[in-house]
């Protein structure tokens, strides 16, 4: 199999991307069968819907401002307020949503979808009411 390139980013603050969702860009920094990464921007107030993914984890990494997400799943639910150096790891089968509550400041993080090959984004709703909603 051939090597793959080397991805590097020398300043993710100055890296933009395409619109996803309301007040979301992302752009996609390296993209492979095994994990696809990609770095976010929230704008205040915006949302990344509720959603799961059936067979890749969402592996977070926050690099400035504060987004909440929220999920819930079998072994439980929660809110992770996810902040500058912060990590967190969503398993497949959780709904989750990601929401800038911050009326100034946007927030940015990376995104790891991995495995990459077979990435669903499953629109669902919350089965219990959440603090966000």
């Amino acid at each position: 199999m051939a090597q793959l390139p080397v991805t590097f980013v020398d300043d993710m603050t100055a890296v933009t991307g395409e619109a996803r969702h309301s007040g979301c860009a992302k752009a996609v920094l390296s993209e492979h069968d095994a994990e696809q990464t990609g770095l976010f921007r929230l704008s205040p107030g915006g949302v990344i819907p509720t959603h799961l993914h059936s067979r890749v984890f969402d592996l977070f990494i926050g690099i400035s401002g504060c987004a909440d997400i929220t999920y819930e799943g079998q072994q439980g639910d929660g809110l992770v307020r996810l902040k500058a150096n912060s990590f967190c790891s969503m398993p497949p089968g959780v709904r989750h949503e990601v929401r800038n509550t911050s009326t100034t400041e946007e927030a940015v993080f990376l995104v790891i979808h991995a495995p990459n090959s077979g990435y669903d984004f499953i629109p669902v709703e919350f089965r219990r009411a959440t603090s966000n909603g």
